[in-house]
């Protein structure tokens, strides 16, 4: 079943899903910026494309640099081993949208 399916049938837990990220994702003791980056390193790990493209994008929309991406990519690398490279073409991808 899709998210989209999800939504149409029952709003109400996709607003609240909604309403908890956005809660989660403000500035606080972290910026938005370094939470998703966090995100982006726990996508890796998760091995979730899409979680990696919009929290890649969400970085990057916040100012995230290459380099910081890159750090991520790293520290997930760290924690799981090399096979969280394999997903690094989406931050690539991410990064070239919009130049």
């Amino acid at each position: 079943m899709s998210l989209t399916l999800i939504a149409k049938q029952q709003p109400q837990a996709i607003n609240k899903l909604y309403a908890l990220r956005h809660e989660v994702f403000k500035d606080g003791a972290l910026s938005s910026k370094e939470k998703e980056l966090i995100a982006v390193s726990l996508a890796l790990t998760m091995k979730c494309d899409t979680c990696l493209e919009t929290h890649a994008k969400a970085a990057k929309d916040l100012g995230a640099t290459r380099d910081e991406l890159r750090e991520a990519m790293l520290v997930a690398m760290y924690l799981v081993g090399p096979s969280a490279v394999v997903w690094s073409p989406i931050i690539d991808e991410v990064l070239e949208e919009g130049k």
